[in-house]
């Protein structure tokens, strides 16, 4: 017969189809009713496991990665920004002008006419040539003195050789190590040699006399700034330098220059400005001065406005009518210091663009040295850069040592200088033609300083600004540019646009940094800043270098309100990327007041602006609790590891504050760093952890130790370790006063109960859900250790004893203990909880437990008992090895056991809690058993095996905590001995797994101890460390994943979208299911090692397979492939019992049960580890990334471990980020994701044990348990947990509707599940092959009928389609009607009775697809329903 003859001949016997449920069950109907619960759900979905503190384990970042190409970018730290320490002065300085009026030098002929004006004078109106130069050096000294008022200035005019070596070396002492500037114009004399002598007179003024540079610089000394304004002045350049390198040349050869004042490496730190190039001649135009260069460095807002005159393209006349002084100059009304002034506003613009240009064109260690730490040097470069800008136009080109880049002439910010100067001048010209005032007859004045042969020059300075308000009367009520404004635009757009992902300096932000000095712009600016503060590290460093600090230092002087929130917000940013950089800073006028003030201020506090940062609108606010958050924050950097600022900030006021806000603050950052700031008041403060103790504070934060959110639970944690007393080489110097001895022995004995009380405490802690709260746990017991050492080694040596009594002699085992000195101590049952921790799900927490075990049991080694200890170990190792050959000697007897015997063995690595354990003939090598006595039965063809008390323990999980797995591993008992070749014999089937075969995912930041250094601890955590790493991420911008266009939002997209698209696709084929063909099959994978669970993820093309023990295979289905392969990690004798997947409509994740109460969580499983592979990653988005350990945690410490409990058994509610477990307990305990918490354990309300759960995956307030006696029972999560079990479903033997005389109705239940979606149906079934359907509103099923087989091994129900599977040999589908629809074989056939039946079967989760395994069959199964096609 044909296929398709078989096909038909199938349909035609089915009998026709029952009627199907129509009608949405449990009354769900009525919210599906209801638009606001569809658009909640339709609008919420929330992401689990997937924060910051998941992804690191609460380790910071680091120094190593932050050098990475992956972080450096957003961190490239500058670790010297700070000038403070290496600033100078240039406190002396020395103008020398070599003029001789009227006498032409002779290498030079000057054109006529030429340039004569000789700093803004000229001295041709002078009769007397004495009074011209001396006139000439006053205005010189003026102009620099507009530079630098505090230097101290000394004219040589005309000297001889002996004048200059008298200034010099006068200058020298009184300069000792500072900067002296020397001011050198050789206007009256020949242009250098060529080996660099500058020219001065001898004292007739008859002959030029040469002076070498080797002796300028003998008599100056070091540090000097040079300024040449002098023909081919670049000689001097190149030659001092050779000198400088002649002096070091020397000093390697021994032959130091003893005259000189200075050391040889001071030299390097010489400056040198020179007026052009050696081949290069001064400019001579008689529209501009003789010496250009030197009024670009000393006056460049004249020759500023003088060249802009020259090269305007509008008419000559056009600025006629602004009034000029007797020279020509423009008179710009104000006063250099005065922004409010046009002059001022002038000043202000240059300095800003100047420091632009220099900011954007030097490398940052030459900015700082020119720009930043010395004020006259600083000036003298900014000017600098206007004589780049124009002199070259006149053939002249200015070098300076260090040398600037060319490219300074062509910035374009010089067109917003130009712009600025035009606008300046407009409305000047305009207010000329407004005020009929004429200009006052006498006066030679100048921008900034005064000139003239009579006058005074206060007298000049006061006729100045009085002119200037004659001519300006309302100068100051005028806003001249629109630069600051326009600067501030600019910089707001590149915030906006190209900031964040550029990561490269804003040209802008020196000018930004210019605008903090204005109250008008200061606000906006600050704003600005802090937002390109938001960027991360990399921008609060550039800021920092560019000077930005001592500015917003003085503004916590400020008493403006509306500054509070965006100050706070940019010395949050500060001190999280250098806080040891500003603590001394802080100290200083009592700045760190600001913040402690904010921190302790009431709950109203009215502020003028708007708390978000980022808008200017101001309005009414409270100082909320997010600026609380980051004045503590900013409080504790301020005093970790300082003792002034301890000292400073230590009070009861803002003790009891803090603890205020973490028992009622909704923020949980307050509450976190208020925890932290406690830690850091009391951190090795004696006196200060007095005065919390006294007054009772530490009893209070105890209270609070339960906090929802885990970050504050660790930081709770972190301040009672720091409250904890200092270990003896930590603890502060005694006194020697017997007095103070003392009281001070009295007040340690008084703190070290209270180190008792909150060891006792913490311990509770130890089943936390959340790994950095366990990880912080075992850092509190490192420093209780290391504290109490002595204590530790006495408990650790009676643990060794136990173990010598357990195997001599158990039954004295409770009386030794009673006797021991450490029965019934802290100290004991913290010991324990190390232990405990050592066998931690987390590999970060398990690896540092170890390794405070291991660094005990060293010190232990160590101790004076170190040779007895020796022979316990060996005594103990001796007494543990387990002589397997002995076992297979056939002429020894074996002892007979009864499958189903049960042995109590020890388990000291769980507490020394006993166990259970059921040890049947399927597993050799369950947690705690052995292979001492081995026999074979024919019955059943299976091993088992036995195990004396005395050889149930063993050293190595005594004494150092390992895990029973790394004990058999010792003893080597694994699979490849002779042991499990025996048993392949007996048993032959799939390929036996070990226990960790495969690659054993690790958390992202996870490092392997080294075993070569000694076991020790370090005494921080790292988590203050992550906490800081808050601040230094942006908070104002969006996550990558929520900007639009970015990569991981078009995957989160691309995600949504094909969700989307297969639910579509998926919902029709509902009918399909019903009427279609189930016996195609598609494909059938090869898994190796004997599946025991199976699971389709819902989008993905992914199978999940977990064998016998911990071996997980991640599936492509769609084209038959392995993605993945991994272990679970479990210990010997432990399997995976369930698996979930979490977080399934974006990135999915992996959950794993195990039966020891193990809850796992992995990422990554479902990405192809090699990226070469073709067509593997659906969304196109492939990235090679290995399988990761995202958290784990014992979620049920009681689990019993029998071969008849189905180990841990779990549901996962993604609409509520809950899980439920439960198994072989007494209870259902429900752990909330976001909080990684355990919520509440609901009384199970019965003496069986639970098989299967299942909930309402939508509202998620009600879930059912199906129970190993076969009753089912119904939990609202609303109720209170003592009455939250609302139904009770038992079986009963007479069951309604069920036409079956041999019904038991006592069948344990495989499984209950009530589906996502469809008609939510509720579906149960049993082992002796009965299927209820329920409607949680009724007493009795809604439907009940029984499988062909009369028996069942498993069930699984369609999410969607009404069908449901049961399973014994074959797997029969069903409608929800009770109509078996068709029946599976095996498609692999059978080998032997034994091996014929269902291990697992599952549905996929949208597709009309299923999977199966056969016990002893490696295959798995796939099939896939098709629509009907009859031939005739």
């Amino acid at each position: 017969m044909s296929s398709s003859q078989e096909l038909y001949t199938s349909l035609s016997r089915r009998p026709p189809q029952q009627p199907l449920n129509d009608k949405m069950r449990h009354g769900f109907d009525i919210d599906y009713n209801s638009e606001k619960f569809l658009n909640s759900l339709a609008n919420t979905f929330y992401i689990y496991f997937d924060d910051k503190r998941q992804n690191t384990n609460g380790n910071p970042l680091t120094e190593e990665m932050k050098q990475s190409a992956e972080y450096f970018k957003n961190y490239q730290p500058i670790s010297d920004w700070k000038v403070m320490k290496e600033r100078q002065k240039t406190i002396n300085a020395i103008l020398v002008l070599c003029l001789n009026l009227g006498v032409a030098p002779p290498d030079v002929i000057k054109p006529s006419p030429c340039a004569r004006f000789e700093s803004w004078c000229d001295p041709t109106t002078f009769n007397d040539t004495k009074k011209a130069i001396e006139n000439i050096g006053k205005n010189l000294q003026t102009q620099y003195e507009n530079i630098s008022s505090k230097t101290r200035y000394r004219q040589s005019l005309d000297p001889c050789v002996e004048d200059v070596k008298r200034f010099c070396n006068t200058q020298r002492r009184n300069a000792k190590d500072e900067r002296i500037l020397f001011h050198y114009n050789g206007h009256g004399v020949p242009k250098p040699t060529a080996s660099g002598e500058i020219w001065v007179f001898n004292r007739n003024y008859t002959q030029y006399i040469p002076i070498s540079l080797y002796d300028l610089q003998t008599w100056l000394g070091a540090p000097v700034i040079f300024v040449y304004d002098c023909n081919s002045a670049g000689n001097i350049v190149h030659n001092f330098k050779k000198f400088v390198q002649k002096r070091i040349d020397d000093d390697n050869d021994g032959n130091h220059d003893q005259s000189a004042p200075s050391p040889t490496s001071a030299y390097l730190d010489c400056i040198q400005l020179a007026a052009c190039k050696s081949n290069e001649l001064l400019p001579m135009s008689p529209d501009l001065p003789a010496d250009l260069f030197t009024c670009c460095l000393t006056s460049p807002i004249d020759v500023s406005i003088r060249w802009f005159i020259i090269q305007s393209s509008l008419k000559k006349g056009y600025y006629d009518a602004l009034p000029r002084n007797s020279i020509g100059n423009i008179i710009i009304p104000g006063n250099l210091n005065d922004r409010r002034t046009p002059l001022g506003e002038l000043n202000w613009i240059f300095t800003a663009i100047t420091d632009t240009i220099a900011w954007t064109s030097l490398t940052r260690p030459i900015f700082k040295r020119l720009f930043r730490q010395d004020l006259m040097v600083a000036a003298l470069f900014r000017n600098f850069l206007l004589a780049k800008r124009i002199m070259p136009h006149l053939n002249c080109n200015p070098i300076s040592d260090p040398p600037l880049p060319d490219s300074v002439r062509f910035h374009p910010i010089w067109d917003s200088w130009d712009l600025a100067i035009d606008q300046v001048l407009s409305r000047l010209l305009k207010s000329a033609k407004e005020e009929t005032v004429s200009m006052p007859l006498a006066g030679n004045i100048q921008n900034g300083s005064t000139k003239g042969d009579s006058v005074s020059s206060a007298q000049q300075q006061q006729a100045n600004g009085s002119q200037s308000a004659a001519l300006f009367p309302n100068l100051g009520n005028v806003q001249y540019t629109t630069f600051f404004e326009q600067q501030l635009t600019a910089f707001e757009i590149w915030l906006k646009f190209e900031g964040p992902s550029s990561k490269t300096p804003p040209e802008q932000l020196p000018i930004v940094l210019q605008v903090l000095l204005s109250q008008v712009h200061r606000l906006r600016a600050l704003i600005l800043l802090s937002q390109f503060l938001d960027l991360g590290p990399w921008a609060v460093y550039l800021s920092l270098s560019i000077g930005i600090f001592p500015y917003v230092l003085r503004l916590l002087q400020s008493p403006a309100q509306e500054l509070k929130p965006v100050l706070i917000f940019i010395w949050a940013r500060i001190m999280a990327v250098d806080y040891k950089g500003t603590q001394q800073e802080l100290c200083k006028d009592k700045g760190y007041n600001y913040f402690y003030s904010i921190l302790n201020s009431p709950p109203i506090n009215h502020v003028g602006v708007n708390g978000n940062v980022a808008t200017t609108n101001t309005g009414t606010m409270l100082i909320n609790d997010d600026h609380k958050a980051m004045s503590a924050f900013i409080l504790t950097l301020f005093i970790k590891d300082f003792k002034n600022g301890q000292r400073l900030c230590f009070s009861s006021e803002i003790v009891t504050n803090c603890l205020k806000f973490i028992q009622t603050s909704d923020n949980p950052l307050l509450r976190q760093w208020c925890n932290l700031l406690l830690s850091q008041l009391w951190n090795r403060h004696p006196e200060g952890k007095w005065v919390i103790y006294k007054n009772n504070y530490i009893t209070k934060l105890l209270n609070l130790i339960d906090d929802p959110i885990p970050e504050v639970r660790t930081s709770i944690l972190v301040a009672l370790t720091t409250y904890l007393s200092d270990p003896p080489h930590l603890a502060p110097q005694q006194p020697t006063n017997p007095v103070a001895v003392n009281t001070n022995d009295l007040r340690k004995d008084e703190i070290r109960q209270q180190d008792l009380k909150l060891a006792n405490t913490v311990l509770g802690l130890l089943g936390d859900g959340s790994p950095i709260v366990r990880k912080e746990l075992v850092f509190f017991i490192n420093k209780f250790v290391q504290t109490y050492a002595k204590f530790f080694l006495v408990v650790a040596f009676n643990q060794l004893q136990e173990e010598i009594v357990l195997i001599e002699n158990p039954n004295y085992l409770n009386d030794f203990r009673k006797r021991s000195p450490a029965y019934g101590s802290i100290f004991s049952s913290v010991w324990k909880a190390l232990l405990i921790l050592s066998e931690d799900p987390h590999c970060e927490v398990k690896q540092l437990a170890e390794t405070l075990i291991d660094y005990v049991m060293v010190q232990l080694n160590e101790s004076e008992l170190s040779g007895l200890v020796k022979e316990m170990q060996d005594y103990l190792l001796s007494k543990s090895t387990i002589n397997i050959s002995e076992s297979f000697k056939p002429t020894k007897p074996v002892v007979n056991r009864q499958l189903g015997e049960k042995r109590l063995v020890s388990s000291a690595s769980i507490g020394n809690r006993r166990n259970t354990l059921l040890i049947d003939g399927s597993s050799l090598t369950t947690r705690s058993a052995s292979a001492n006595n081995i026999t074979s039965n024919s019955n059943n063809r299976n091993i088992k095996g036995n195990m004396d008390d005395s050889d149930a323990e063993s050293i190595t999980s005594k004494i150092k905590n390992l895990s029973v797995s790394k004990l058999f591993k010792s003893f080597h008992i694994t699979e490849e001995n002779d042991l499990n070749s025996f048993t392949r014999i007996l048993n032959p089937g799939p390929v036996q797994s070990n226990y960790g075969s495969e690659y054993i995912p690790k958390t992202a930041f996870f490092k392997k101890r080294d075993l070569s250094k000694t076991p020790e601890l370090p005494f921080e955590s790292g988590f203050f460390e992550y906490s800081c790493e808050y601040f230094q991420e942006p908070q104002m911008s969006k996550n990558e994943i929520d900007e639009p266009g970015s990569k991981e939002y078009v995957k989160r997209l691309w995600r949504r979208n094909r969700n989307e698209s297969i639910i579509q696709e998926t919902q029709p084929q509902k009918e399909m299911a019903l009427r279609g063909e189930w016996n195609k099959d598609i494909q059938i994978l090869n898994n190796i090692t004997q599946p025991k669970c199976i699971k389709f993820t819902q989008f993905e093309k992914i199978l999940v397979a977990s064998d016998e023990k911990d071996n997980m295979t991640v599936w492509d289905w769609g084209n038959g492939q392995i993605v993945k392969k991994f272990s679970n990690g479990n210990p010997f004798g432990t399997k995976i019992t369930d698996i979930k997947f979490l977080n399934e409509d974006d990135s999915p994740l992996l959950l794993t049960g195990s039966s020891d109460g193990v809850i796992k969580i992995y990422k990554n499983f479902h990405n192809y580890e090699n990226s070469d592979s073709n067509d593997k990653d659906e969304d196109g988005f492939n990235e090679e990334k290995r399988v990761e350990l995202v958290t784990g945690w014992r979620a049920l410490t009681d689990l019993l471990l029998t071969s008849k409990s189905t180990g841990l058994v779990s549901e996962w509610q993604q609409s509520r980020g809950s899980l439920l477990v439960s198994g072989d307990v007494k209870i259902i305990r429900i752990w909330d994701a976001p909080r990684e918490l355990c919520l509440s354990d609901i009384p199970a309300r019965s003496s069986s044990s639970i098989t299967s759960l299942t909930s309402d995956q939508v509202a998620g307030d009600i879930f059912i348990a199906g129970f190993d006696d076969g009753s089912i029972r119904v939990y609202d999560t609303r109720l209170d947990s003592r009455e939250s079990m609302v139904m009770t479903w038992k079986p009963s033997k007479q069951h309604p509707g069920l036409q079956q005389s041999n019904y038991t109705g006592l069948g344990s239940i495989r499984n209950v599940h009530m589906q996502r979606g469809g008609f939510r149906e509720l579906i149960s079934g049993s082992s002796d092959g009965i299927v209820n359907i329920w409607d949680l509103r009724l007493q009795d099923p809604v439907l009940t009928y029984a499988t062909q087989n009369k028996s069942m091994r498993t069930m699984d129900v369609h999410e969607h389609a009404p069908i449901l599977m049961t399973g014994l040999k074959t797997v029969d589908i069903w409608s929800t009607a009770g109509e078996c629809l068709t029946t599976l074989n095996n498609p692999n056939g059978s080998s032997g009775r034994s091996l014929n039946y269902l291990s697992s079967t599952t549905f996929h989760p949208h597709r009309m697809m299923l999977a199966t395994n056969y016990n002893q069959n490696s295959h798995i199964n796939l099939y896939t329903c098709n629509d009907t096609v009859v031939e005739y």
